[in-house]
């Protein structure tokens, strides 16, 4: 179920290098690769960065992290947080279509929010 939820996202967004959906944790549910990218590590890496930005945004009371986007020189990282648990990272070149990978990303959230809460 999850490998068809970003198998259609990945076909859907033009750019898509990969894309993963992953615990806080730092453990893989489920992994697309179009592309030869390892893309658990780089989700890994940004949970610290994920629960630093939750805490503070929190903090300064401006309510549960719903979205980050990083972009650097190669590529644009697309998160949307699941549940406060669970995270959706899209990873896309640098000439990746942002604004249609948010809007996958925010339509898939709204399934996978059922499923993490069964």
């Amino acid at each position: 179920m999850f490998n068809e939820l970003l198998e259609s996202i990945t076909s859907k967004v033009e750019g898509t290098l990969g894309a993963i959906v992953m615990g806080m944790d730092g453990i893989s549910i489920e992994k697309r690769l179009p592309d030869d990218t390892n893309i658990e590590v780089l989700a890994a890496e940004y949970t610290s960065l994920l629960k630093a930005s939750s805490a503070a945004a929190q903090e300064i009371g401006q309510g549960p992290l719903e979205e980050l986007i990083v972009s650097t020189d190669s590529s644009i990282i697309t998160i949307r947080m699941i549940t406060p648990e669970y995270f959706l990272l899209l990873l896309l070149n640098k000439d990746g279509n942002v604004g249609r990978a948010r809007f996958e990303l925010k339509k898939a959230k709204h399934f996978l929010v059922r499923e993490f809460a069964t």
